[in-house]
């Protein structure tokens, strides 16, 4: 190898990770277009005006809390990763999102920048044929910040985890509701 061997910093024993698949009852279509409906949407245009003014704390809420959904949570990215992979051996329906909230994400970060690994997160909604509908994925973030080892972040783990819940519960009672 050009470079040499590669030498680890650091040897990190993980704890597990609390991984949630959920299925909804929904299609996979209408699973997206819930989800998608409940959560917030980044702006990349407002935060760039925001950082361009070096703009207050308390302005950077006022955006973040504008830009999130009702659970206070948004997408910052989708990749939509079944539109390309289905070109070989058929249709496959996934999408990954990142979600979070930026102003939830500063003191996690303050905390540990090692975190910045984990927030914001990844939710994945796919159909894998199962007759109990599409499914809701992610990781619970409290057990993927709980890897870190630092108390002071359980409580915003608890926090990322009861909204992320919010968001899920909302799905499964208007599918339950069929008012989708």
């Amino acid at each position: 190898m050009a470079n040499g061997p590669f030498i680890p910093y650091k040897m990190v024993s993980w704890l597990t990770t609390v991984r949630e698949d959920i299925p909804t009852g929904l299609s996979y279509e209408a699973l997206v277009t819930a989800f998608e409906r409940k959560m917030g949407h980044w702006d990349r245009d407002a935060e760039t005006a925001l950082v361009k003014e070096h703009a207050s704390w308390d302005k950077v809420q006022q955006a973040f809390d504008q830009m999130a959904g009702s659970h206070g949570l948004m997408i910052f990215s989708k990749i939509d990763q079944g539109r390309l992979v289905s070109l070989h051996n058929g249709i496959k329906k996934c999408v990954l999102y990142i979600v979070g909230n930026g102003v939830v994400a500063e003191p996690i970060l303050t905390i540990d920048i090692r975190a910045s690994l984990f927030v914001p997160f990844r939710v994945c909604l796919y159909d894998n044929g199962n007759p109990a509908g599409a499914i809701i994925s992610y990781e619970r973030p409290s057990s993927f910040l709980a890897t870190l080892n630092q108390s002071a972040l359980y409580p915003y783990g608890s926090l990322l985890d009861h909204r992320m819940n919010g968001v899920v519960q909302c799905i499964l009672r208007k599918c339950q509701n069929q008012t989708l």
